[in-house]
């Protein structure tokens, strides 16, 4: 019968050793200084990934809430049928156009850059559109007037979170709105308040994002 070889086990002393050595030289190898220095970069990027994925996600209910507003104001404002029907159609428009971009961005999943461009773009057309309501769907009623503009600019502010997208929505409703209060309301105390309140909302949105990008002190890099 053919024997077999012995088998010696390592020595238990010299085991650890042997195995502790390549592990310690792999803890004990300094990070590049590359890699840190691209650190900030990289939670740049994920942050500006992260607020575009939101806004997206966000838009489309945002999208249905002005179109109860919508349709809220179209019922209660006082306008010609006529012209409170062109004006519908061009909100409408504008909803879908909405719905439309966020879907199709949801189904692909890239380039959401563009993506948050494009919804930018499509808000501030919403916005002229909307602004328009002053002169085709309202009376020429100063408390009306402002609460036109007041409420959906908070109800955006809610719902997308985005100071850009906000901005290119809410800047034509403060525009037209307060046109409207001084050319067709003829009441200078309306477009103050309404420009005080936009400015007020404007304020707190601008606090918001500046206190939500500070860094606590224990992960600053130095």
């Amino acid at each position: 019968m053919m024997a077999l070889p012995e088998f010696t086990p390592a020595s238990a002393d010299n085991a650890p050793a042997a195995i502790s050595a390549p592990l310690s030289g792999a803890i004990t190898a300094p990070v590049p200084h590359a890699a840190l220095s691209r650190l900030p970069q990289l939670h740049e990027e994920s942050r500006l990934a992260l607020r575009r994925a939101g806004l997206l996600t966000r838009a489309v209910p945002a999208a249905c809430l002005l179109l109860a507003l919508g349709a809220a104001a179209a019922l209660l404002g006082g306008g010609s049928l006529g012209a409170v029907f062109f004006w519908s159609l061009l909100v409408l428009a504008g909803v879908l156009a909405i719905t439309v971009s966020s879907l199709r961005t949801a189904a692909v999943f890239k380039d959401m850059a563009g993506s948050a461009a494009d919804l930018r773009a499509i808000l501030l057309y919403l916005g002229l559109a909307w602004g328009l309501g002053a002169f085709l769907a309202l009376a020429p009623e100063p408390v009306r007037l402002v609460a036109f503009a007041i409420l959906p600019t908070l109800g955006m502010a809610l719902f997308l979170r985005d100071a850009p997208a906000i901005l290119a929505f809410a800047a034509p409703v403060t525009l037209l709105a307060t046109a409207a209060c001084l050319l067709r309301a003829e009441s200078a105390a309306a477009a103050g308040t309404l420009l005080l309140l936009q400015a007020a909302t404007g304020f707190f949105l601008f606090a918001r994002r500046r206190g939500a990008g500070i860094v606590p002190p224990g992960l600053v890099l130095r």
